[in-house]
């Protein structure tokens, strides 16, 4: 990790030290041990299973279903892309839908990762924690054999039942939510949470037809066909 993100995030440790109050060196340990675990369990299954996984997606989609949707709470990532306001205010069944939708673009992401794949490895390297406003930042070092290293930061939040999860990620300086919600926004603003909801699911459903006619698997009706 290069000295300016170093004194950075340890400057930010010791603010969260500072006001996070006892217990805080359990919690770190803790949130620190899960995404170190979830990330080389990443880093050897690609290494490992990447094959298997480009020629059976619904091999793939079992890995992220069993081992990191755990880890990201959607609701919240969704909350984010829409506002609050917008999202408190939207009936159950809407809310659901668009929850189900942003949570299936991000497989699918996962899944056009995928394709990008060349031998990376991923580590935890730094850890951030605000316990009182339950809110940190996980630093992933991204290591790789054919270009240099990247630094990714997972932003985590605690949620009502005490589990820390994934809600967006930063490169650069740049977070997902940040590049994607003024596009969402306005679609719904001009169109409705409903229009949202359908060019999700067209471009979902569009990649994955794609993708597993392409399987030589029998996967028709197999997530995420």
């Amino acid at each position: 990790m290069n000295i300016n993100l170093r004194v950075r995030f340890s400057g930010l440790l010791l603010w969260g030290l500072m006001s996070s109050g006892v217990g805080y060196a359990d919690t770190y340990q803790a949130i620190h041990s899960q995404f170190s675990d979830l990330f080389s369990l990443i880093s050897q299954r690609l290494n490992t299973d990447q094959a298997k996984y480009q020629q059976n997606p619904s091999a793939y989609h079992k890995f992220i279903d069993a081992n990191i949707r755990s880890s990201w709470d959607v609701s919240s990532t969704t909350s984010a892309l829409i506002g609050r306001q917008e999202f408190v205010a939207l009936k159950s069944d809407s809310r659901q839908a668009l929850v189900a939708a942003v949570d299936r673009s991000l497989v699918r992401y996962a899944f056009l990762g995928m394709d990008y794949y060349n031998g990376q490895t991923f580590q935890v390297v730094d850890l951030v924690v605000n316990q009182q406003a339950g809110l940190g930042w996980v630093q992933i070092l991204m290591e790789s054999p054919v270009i240099p290293d990247i630094n990714l930061d997972l932003l985590i939040k605690r949620n009502p039942l005490g589990v820390w999860k994934a809600v967006d990620i930063r490169f650069k300086g740049i977070t997902f939510v940040s590049v994607k919600k003024h596009q969402y926004r306005e679609i719904i603003e001009k169109q409705g949470v409903r229009a949202l909801i359908a060019v999700l699911e067209n471009d979902n459903r569009t990649y994955f037809d794609k993708l597993c006619a392409k399987s030589l698997a029998k996967l028709e009706g197999v997530p995420p066909c």
